[in-house]
């Protein structure tokens, strides 16, 4: 059977995500809609065929009169083919000010109502796809679409994405090619290079020296760095101005900055060669900075400066001692973000690659996800690049027979445990296959040793690895920077596994390789020494240094984070009973609300903090929220013991944490999102109305459609739900008890609420603005001038 062509019989125009649009009605009202044509059925059963039509481009205002239709024209409508109203999409370069609509020209398609077949597709099979990207069965959202039917839905179209750009005027977003513009042939002055152009624009872009001072010792006391030493960062940095210093004098001249960008671009060209001794650090180090300083070792610094920005507090004092759009720090860090990625371009220039641009790569890779949100496609992008760079460079293969232990063979092995890491974590987010395999991989982690004696090497390097136990882990009890990225590492390969059963054939996914994935991971995180352990119950939790308690509880939470993804798809093939599966969810929840109540010790962290409810928060929230829904809908059948009271009291404050979350975070319009979701669950379960105020399904379908869309509203203000006004108290606040009402549970007074959870299929889960079938719109606060 020959498919329908476009605008053809039988043709049903579709959104930009592929499924076919919904007629006028339901698309307002956020319902299901069948597509049938001439009318869909359900605007048949409530007498709205008058109504019944479907746009191209219905957020684009047509005229009134491609729209509003007699009852005449519609009975004989019926009787002829069905007229699609088609709106043109407005020219982006047509003027904001114009006050005219656009008008519309009907397109005449013909064909029957059966020439739709559609087959209905199982949870499975459907895919979860928006205009953000794909998002599979481990993304962070996908405990909620799997279990739609157990929340009383039954809605196929349950989107899950970041369309920030939806969201935002174009202008308030991060310009992704700003480095680039000065390449094109007619932004440039005759004869002049465009590399030394577009060099001498970011070099002028540099802080002063009281600014870059204070950045580079708040990068060097606080940041997190496992891609590159720390010490070389600040050698690097500081043979900036010790070698070029007289250039950065303000004020800075063009012929200066030019001189310098040239320079740095015969540097780059060079190919830089690595040292084979344990002892030649130093000989390293030089090769790349003062005045053989490269591109992509000016990227790292500029790296460093974004990092620092980025974890300082938005309210630092520091930023007022800023001159003009600097002293907002997103704009700050914004900035400094392009000066890296302009640094990334002029590096590829020659096509070579070494180590520090595999590095470089990494850390642009990490400050995307935290300006532009880990779900962006940039990122994807950005990611793919990365990997490509390092199995270019052999990272992937560093088992060599005899080879000795130097500087330079930890440092390759410690940046490919990390690369392997964010290729795992970046596809158990998304639920996308990941890029990397360990079949396919030769590497072993880094000795568990610490930075200074990796630089030193000799018989210092050649004592510590003496003094590590027979795993390849230190003795003293201190977490390094290495002691992180090989935990994670071992982590990572039992999740390279996990993620095979969960992305990979259905056929392969049996009990017995659940189980045995279960125990390996367990034995994994068991066999780590007992100062990286981490427990509520330990006496010694209370003593930890900041450091380490961060350290130890990170590390907890990514052992659970894939344990709840093996215990999922255990209870999926009813492999396990589901106990297991909330207890790890309960766990989870606590850990990531004691990050929110204790956030003040772990300032420098605060911009991570979205991602870490986006990896943690709301995929446990997930689980526990559908569990408590399922109890709750059919009380006589056996299920797993929850601890209500706790689930409720750490529900309402991941609320809480969600709403905390500032407009500047990469994820914030998902963190917005997701915590509307939760906090409607939270509704249903503790404050149901009472069931003569509430108006049941066939109350609600009676009711008239919407005509007009409502204004988008921000969630901080009152968002009626279901006849309650829902302000940031309705549930409960952040230091609250959590007292239901006496009847809160009692599923007598629950008559025709359990079977109307259809708001839930109704719901576009990630994108604003919500309308329920009641007519009443929910939307999601915009940014605004968050850049």
């Amino acid at each position: 059977m020959s498919p329908t062509p476009r605008n053809g019989p039988g043709w049903l125009p579709r959104r930009r995500n592929g499924k076919q649009q919904a007629c006028e009605p339901c698309r307002k009202a956020k319902i299901a809609c069948d597509h049938s044509l001439p009318i869909c059925d359900r605007c048949k059963r409530r007498k709205f065929g008058a109504q019944c039509i479907y746009l191209s481009a219905p957020m684009t205002r047509p005229t009134g009169t491609s729209i509003i239709r007699t009852q005449q024209d519609r009975s004989e409508e019926e009787h002829r083919p069905h007229n699609i109203t088609s709106t043109p999409p407005i020219s982006t370069s047509a003027s904001v000010a114009s006050a005219s609509p656009q008008t519309t020209s009907p397109l005449q398609n013909h064909g029957p109502r059966n020439s739709f077949p559609r087959t209905p597709l199982s949870t499975e099979e459907l895919p979860n796809k928006s205009a953000g990207g794909f998002f599979g069965p481990t993304s962070f959202s996908a405990v909620f679409l799997e279990n739609k039917h157990n929340l009383g839905t039954n809605n196929a179209d349950l989107q899950i994405s970041n369309d920030s750009a939806e969201l935002l005027p174009l202008q308030s977003l991060e310009s992704l090619q700003p480095q680039t513009f000065l390449m094109l042939a007619g932004s440039l002055e005759q004869g002049s290079n465009p590399r030394i152009a577009l060099g001498a624009k970011l070099l002028k872009a540099f802080p002063d020296r009281h600014t870059f001072n204070f950045l580079l010792e708040w990068y060097y006391e606080k940041c997190h760095e496992q891609s590159f030493l720390k010490h070389s960062v600040m050698s690097c940095a500081n043979s900036i101005w010790t070698t070029y210093g007289s250039y950065f004098k303000e004020p800075r001249t063009k012929e200066g900055m030019e001189r310098v960008s040239k320079l740095l671009c015969e540097n780059s060209q060079k190919v830089l060669q690595e040292p084979g001794g344990s002892e030649d650090y130093a000989r390293w180090l030089e090769s790349f900075s003062g005045e053989n300083l490269r591109w992509e070792i000016l990227g790292i610094v500029y790296s460093a400066l974004t990092n620092a920005t980025l974890s300082l507090p938005e309210r630092d004092a520091f930023f007022c001692t800023q001159k003009g759009v600097r002293r907002d720090r997103k704009v700050f860090a914004v900035e400094m973000k392009d000066c890296v990625q302009a640094c990334v371009t002029l590096s590829n220039y020659m096509d070579l690659i070494n180590f520090p641009m595999v590095a470089l790569l990494t850390k642009n890779l990490i400050l995307q996800t935290v300006i532009s949100g880990d779900t962006s496609l940039v990122v994807w992008r950005q990611l793919g690049d990365l990997l490509s760079s390092s199995t270019a460079l052999g990272l992937h293969r560093q088992l060599v027979a005899g080879q000795p232990i130097t500087f330079i063979t930890e440092l390759k092995k410690r940046l490919f445990t990390v690369i392997f890491n964010l290729d795992k974590s970046s596809s158990l987010l998304t639920g996308r296959p990941p890029a990397l395999s360990y079949r396919y991989t030769r590497f072993t982690h880094p000795l568990d040793l610490s930075d200074d004696v990796i630089m030193h090497g000799g018989n210092v390097l050649n004592d510590a690895i003496s003094r590590l136990d027979a795993d390849g882990w230190n003795t003293d009890g201190n977490i390094y920077q290495a002691t992180g990225a090989r935990a994670r590492g071992k982590l990572s390969i039992v999740l390279d596994e996990i993620l095979e059963l969960s992305l990979g054939d259905h056929e392969d996914c049996t009990e017995h390789r659940i189980r045995i994935l279960l125990d390996r991971l367990q034995h994994t995180y068991s066999s780590f020494p007992s100062f990286l352990h981490f427990s509520l119950t330990d006496p010694r939790i209370k003593d930890l240094p900041d450091y380490d308690f961060w350290k130890t509880l990170g590390l907890r939470l990514t052992f659970l984070e894939h344990r709840l993804l093996l215990e999922r798809l255990a209870h999926k093939q009813n492999v396990l009973d589901g106990q297991s599966m909330v207890d790890c969810a309960r766990e989870i929840l606590e850990l990531v609300v004691l990050i929110w109540v204790q956030r003040d010790r772990f300032v420098e962290h605060q911009h991570d903090f979205d991602w870490m409810l986006m990896c943690w928060g709301v995929p446990s929230a997930g689980v526990l929220c559908v569990e408590l829904l399922k109890q709750l809908k059919h009380p006589q059948l056996s299920g797993p013991r929850l601890a209500r009271s706790e689930i409720v009291q750490n529900l309402s404050l991941l609320i809480g944490f969600l709403e905390w979350v500032r407009p500047a975070a990469g994820n914030y319009q998902l963190c917005g999102r997701m915590r509307l979701i939760i906090k409607r669950i939270l509704d249903q379960i503790l404050d149901p109305s009472p069931p003569t105020s509430q108006p049941g399904p066939a109350a609600a379908q009676a009711q008239p459609f919407m005509q007009q869309e409502s204004a988008q509203t921000s969630i901080a203000a009152d968002m009626p739900i279901t006849g309650h006004n829902f302000d940031a108290g309705t549930i409960m606040g952040p230091f609250d008890t959590a007292i239901p009402p006496p009847a809160a549970f009692d599923t007598a007074n629950y008559d025709g609420l359990l079977d109307d959870l259809d708001w839930l299929n109704n719901v576009d889960w990630s994108r604003g603005p919500y309308h329920d079938a009641t007519g009443q719109e929910f939307s999601i606060a915009r940014w605004g001038n968050a850049f």
